[in-house]
């Protein structure tokens, strides 16, 4: 087979293939556009990733301007806002995430939501958690000077992990309210733009606390949003491969245990025929 006829052959199939794809997932225009746009926003994402990592491992661009940037937080925190970055930055910790994303999970589930959607939160601050403490050893960066700190933090600096862990977290739990939840356009906007402030508030408490550059925290934001972007489509990919009956766990305990009542009671009410005897 020649070259001409392999490339030929490919292209075949690869349009047969997206045709079979497009008629599985069963989207309407504004679905269409709403997925080209999740995707320019998850390449985005680690675009940017990419790009300040760069510039951390490589010591210049935004990392070389990462202490006059500081400056201007640490310059301006009266008791006020310090007190709001300590009450802030909590909801960025891990136990807190776990909590909301558990919780979350459970709430959805029971809704009557699949698996693989109520569990998107969790596995969005699994993986982030894992990403981000492997890229904390790898690059290894120490975190602003001690006199700029208001908090004890110990542990390498790049990238933020309140800030990707909170912006999983919270993002994904928007996604996937506006995605299987909300149907109102306006609602689905609030909820995700919500979200975008909380996560966008805990990565910038860390900044007027003093425990992180500000390459960090934009690291961290993206990594956060790589990953909340990724889980929520392939999350939501599945259930239209995979349509799943959205049917909430009592209203599926209460079936089966009428099923099973049903199959007793016809037991005890129809009596068994005897066997007969077989003449001698």
């Amino acid at each position: 087979m020649s070259l001409k006829e392999r490339v030929e052959r490919l292209g075949r199939w690869s349009v047969t293939t997206a045709r079979h794809l497009a008629h599985r997932l069963g989207l309407t225009w504004q679905g269409w556009c709403v997925l080209g746009a999740s995707i320019l926003a998850l390449v985005t994402a680690v675009t940017v990733l990419g790009g300040v990592s760069e510039d951390v491992t490589q010591h210049n661009g935004l990392a070389s301007s990462d202490p006059s940037h500081l400056r201007f937080f640490t310059d301006h925190r009266p008791d006020l806002l310090v007190r709001a970055a300590h009450i802030t930055t909590d909801f960025g910790n891990a136990a807190v995430l776990a909590l909301v994303a558990i919780g979350a999970g459970l709430l959805l589930w029971r809704r009557g939501l699949p698996v693989v959607v109520a569990a998107a939160p969790a596995l969005a601050l699994g993986v982030t958690a894992f990403l981000s403490d492997l890229a904390k050893r790898l690059v290894d960066r120490g975190r602003p000077p001690v006199s700029l700190r208001l908090l004890v933090e110990g542990e390498p600096s790049f990238p933020s992990g309140h800030a990707a862990n909170s912006a999983a977290v919270y993002l994904t739990l928007a996604l996937v309210l506006a995605v299987f939840v909300f149907r109102r356009p306006l609602v689905r906007v609030a909820v995700v733009a919500g979200a975008g402030v909380i996560a966008g508030a805990i990565g910038t408490s860390r900044l007027v606390l003093g425990v992180h550059w500000p390459s960090d925290v934009l690291a961290g934001w993206a990594l956060g949003t790589s990953v909340a972007l990724a889980t929520t489509l392939a999350a939501t990919l599945l259930v239209l491969l995979k349509p799943t009956k959205l049917t909430p766990p009592p209203a599926r305990l209460q079936r089966a245990g009428l099923v099973l009542y049903r199959a007793l009671m016809y037991e005890r009410h129809v009596p068994r025929r005897r066997p007969r005897l077989q003449a001698a």
